[in-house]
């Protein structure tokens, strides 16, 4: 009787190991960026929306605490653009269980922000990136994940 309940334990273990790790940070955090239209010569904003799911956070882009993983936006260069900095929103200071002090996240919808210039010569394309995020919750941290983004950038 007792092996029994040994090997029932084990196999639920598993299978709740199994289950956490194929869920990652970029199944949780929805990435949608809005196409931009800018004129030759001009600066138009663009922006990249994350919608996490309830429950979860990520950490800011200067998380308090040097272990963890930053969110993080890498605008390739694009010929015939000025891309600007990202421009991160303001970060929420949470304590969880499982720290000692509050850590700065994102919950819910997160806008992230860049000005982009048109040049004399550009012409309409498709501005990439590389978002880094790790999506938490009060009880463990997914993998983290670096998500393509693709920007299209209209020229009038």
């Amino acid at each position: 009787m007792q092996i029994k309940k040994i090997v029932f334990i084990i196999v639920m273990i598993s299978l709740l190991s199994a289950s956490a790790m194929a869920q990652s940070s970029a199944s949780v955090v929805k990435v949608s960026p809005s196409s931009v239209k800018v004129k030759k010569g001009a600066a138009a904003v663009a922006t990249i929306t994350l919608n996490i799911d309830g429950g979860y956070h990520i950490n800011s882009n200067r998380p308090s605490e040097k272990y963890l993983i930053p969110t993080a936006l890498k605008l390739l260069p694009l010929a015939g653009f000025t891309v600007g900095g990202v421009v991160y929103p303001k970060a929420k200071l949470q304590k969880f269980t499982f720290s000692e002090k509050p850590l700065s996240v994102y919950e819910g919808q997160v806008v992230l922000k860049f000005n982009v210039r048109a040049g004399a010569s550009a012409s309409s394309q498709t501005l990439k990136g590389k978002l880094t995020i790790q999506a938490c919750n009060d009880q463990q941290c997914l993998r983290p994940q670096t998500v393509d983004v693709n920007i299209p950038v209209e020229v009038n």
